[in-house]
């Protein structure tokens, strides 16, 4: 269903403690501002509804390192009863869990809050994009030009799901991985039966895999 983020600002906590607490990794993205759109002068596959590219100022906030699993998706499918999509379980327990929609996404998080005790959330189009990209503009999350050694999407030939973390030299500047290609992740932009997802997935190509590309 793509990343979660944590809501409350927890900038002095210790990453460690929080992956063990979550069951999963977590990467802190400091507070400031960052680029967000694009410019047809730097992108020459920017589309209209990209531009134009501006600075955007966010506070801090801890965003998952990975795309949920389909091992984490059925330890709260489990606790919780939850009924999910019958197709959801079926893939390898390290792959990222497919066939689930927004509000599958957002009962996960609520179940985590539970659970937990910290108020987790999907995150808006602006957080994950900052994620994705850090403050240089950056077109996909390791620079300027598309890299099938770096990603899941259609040049790079797997024509599935890969294993979460398997392309490091994929990741963004603050170390978030699979934000661009593998699977499209849920933010929490959008209106109801519009909402927003980001990153692409296995099938598209270099366009729908740049960091401010979303469907």
């Amino acid at each position: 269903p793509g990343v979660t983020k944590l809501k409350e600002s927890l900038d002095q906590a210790d990453a460690d403690s929080l992956e063990r607490l979550l069951g999963l990794p977590v990467v802190y993205v400091p507070p400031g501002p960052f680029w967000m759109g694009s410019n047809k002068g730097e992108d020459l596959e920017a589309d209209d509804y990209e531009v134009p590219k501006h600075q955007v100022t966010l506070p801090g906030y801890w965003i998952a390192r990975y795309p949920v699993t389909v091992a984490q998706f059925r330890t709260f499918v489990e606790a919780e009863g939850y009924k999910a999509h019958k197709d959801a379980l079926k893939g390898p327990d390290d792959h990222p869990v497919v066939y689930v929609g927004w509000d599958d996404a957002l009962a996960y998080c609520r179940w985590q809050s539970k659970r937990t005790g910290l108020r987790l959330t999907l995150p808006s189009e602006a957080e994950w994009e900052k994620a994705a990209r850090g403050t240089d503009g950056r077109i996909y999350p390791w620079g300027a030009a598309p890299d099938p050694d770096r990603a899941n999407y259609d040049a790079t030939g797997i024509g599935t799901t890969s294993t979460v973390g398997c392309f490091p030299g994929g990741a963004s500047p603050y170390g978030v991985a699979e934000l661009s290609g593998n699977v499209w992740e849920w933010t929490s932009g959008g209106e109801i039966d519009l909402r927003v997802v980001r990153g692409a997935a296995f099938i598209y190509d270099e366009w729908g895999s740049r960091c401010v590309a979303h469907s």
